[in-house]
């Protein structure tokens, strides 16, 4: 049976319609050496310039751009050669190269609507003569096809499988007569009519997210026009690509992304270990009236307001501060710790340890409530001391929790808490304070510009969305648990 069904996989995986994917995803590589936009010199009106798809990759095209590769271009090769190696190397795998070649295809379409509207300050070309070669239409054609096709082989593959599982049900011969497999469709109406009143109270929860969370994305368009609030989001002037360009030709660019990635680096692996280790040895405590007070005085600071307990880090940062008198006393030299660029990190850090330690250790304590003692008292007869009751029972059963958090910790790797960030930080420590969600406050409320910050802010949300499908897939693979 196991030999009938890896021959069944495999004659599947090199099915006459994923070898077409492969030649189009071919014939979508080769084209990138034709001619994929044309057009009037914007600075001399008689002359034609012609830029093929390799061009792009190469920056050959005058303009800004020069000697810099056109990001879609580059994002829809890349994706397409990445597409074709992995179902050489992986000929059964599914749900990867259809993301891999919906990714292609996005980037090319989006790839001539921004030369569209950016021909004239990016390219050289006029923007009213820019067209689009047959080269780019090539590529674009291919991609798609080849976007249906293995989404129609997925399809069929999965009906397979379907129908070869029913017929393995129905020649066990342990089922009733006339027995049949309900569908998906089938169990939701049958669910639904069995526990209407648990969806009826879920209902509100899923109109606010419908009207305030996904209601609100069509405005994600600003950050691809020059906004003007009279004009509203689709009267505004298109501008393609302008502020995504902006943003990482700014010399802030650089410095925003490093210091996001240093500090939620540094929160990682200090403050999301920590309340383990404190759950860890809460739950070791024999005296229980102990234990409470060790949690009670965790818990406090996380109920001090982020207003108040920021001003509290000012005063007592301050040279003539709590910390600058502990420091004058000690014969140490006079600092004020939020005034200097050096030691902002250690104090965003040191404070949000101590706010969030014993809030962040609940979760912890209970996944420790949970686990069976059974398992400690037959470790226990087994010979297992405390230490190694801890190493296979203990953090084994809390493993799945910390799998969850750390997926979505890590999914957050873009994102600081810019609230603490804009009440901590000044001037003088931009170098090692200023971060990706402080400069879209200054550059999108400040400063009013609206498309430049939307435009940011997608970019980051984008990248967290990308790093929370890497940890789930990962934390699948290594620890068998994942969010989906």
């Amino acid at each position: 049976m196991t030999i009938t069904t890896a021959n069944q996989s495999t004659s599947r995986a090199f099915s006459p319609m994923r070898i077409l994917v492969l030649l189009l995803c071919a014939l979508v590589l080769c084209s990138i050496v034709l001619p994929y936009t044309q057009g009037t010199h914007a600075k001399v009106a008689d002359q034609t310039v012609v830029f093929t798809g390799l061009d792009f990759l190469q920056g050959v095209p005058e303009g800004q751009s020069n000697g810099f590769p056109h990001p879609l271009m580059l994002g829809a090769t890349v994706s397409i050669f990445l597409a074709a190696v992995l179902m050489i190397v992986r000929p059964g795998a599914r749900s990867m190269p259809v993301i891999l070649l919906a990714l292609a295809t996005l980037c090319a379409a989006l790839f001539q609507f921004d030369i569209r509207f950016s021909a004239s300050s990016e390219f050289s070309i006029a923007k009213d003569t820019a067209s689009f070669a047959w080269g780019w239409l090539l590529a674009l054609v291919s991609m798609s096809a080849a976007l249906i096709i293995i989404i129609v082989d997925n399809i069929k593959a999965a009906r397979q499988d379907k129908r070869r599982f029913l017929a393995s049900i129905s020649s066990s011969g342990t089922l009733p007569e006339g027995y049949h497999v309900r569908t998906t469709r089938e169990i939701i109406a049958n669910d639904f009519r069995k526990h209407w009143m648990v969806y009826l109270l879920i209902l509100p929860t899923l109109i606010f997210y419908l009207v305030w969370a996904y209601g609100p994305l069509y405005g994600i368009v600003i950050a691809f026009n020059d906004f003007a609030p009279k004009k509203g989001f689709l009267g505004s002037k298109w501008v393609g690509l302008q502020w995504f360009r902006e943003f990482f030709r700014s010399p802030f660019a650089f410095r925003t992304i490093r210091n996001t990635l240093v500090i939620n680096f540094y929160n990682l692996i200090i403050c999301f270990p920590a309340p383990i280790i404190l759950a860890l040895m809460l739950n070791e405590m024999r005296s229980v009236r102990y234990k409470r007070t060790v949690q009670t005085i965790t818990y406090m600071p996380y109920f001090i307001s982020l207003v108040v307990l920021c001003g509290i880090l000012v005063d007592f940062s301050s040279t003539d501060g709590l910390f600058g008198s502990i420091m004058k006393n000690m014969g140490l030299p006079v600092v004020n710790l939020l005034g200097d660029s050096k030691y902002f990190r250690t104090m965003y850090i040191g404070s949000e340890l101590w706010q969030r330690l014993g809030w962040d250790s609940i979760i912890f304590l209970s996944a420790l409530a949970s686990i069976d003692q059974e398992l400690y008292e037959a470790a226990t007869i087994d010979g297992a001391g405390r230490w190694k009751q801890t190493l296979h029972v203990t953090l084994p059963g809390i493993m799945p929790t910390i799998a969850i958090l750390l997926i979505l910790r890590v999914g957050s790797m873009m994102n600081v808490g810019y609230e603490k960030i804009i009440l901590l930080y000044n001037p003088l420590t931009y170098e090692t304070s200023d971060v990706i969600s402080s400069y879209v406050y200054r550059r999108g409320i400040i400063e009013a510009n609206f498309s430049f910050s939307t435009a940011v802010n997608l970019f980051n949300s984008l990248i967290n969305f990308a790093l929370v499908v890497i940890a789930n897939r990962v934390s699948g693979k290594l620890t068998e648990t994942s969010l989906w």
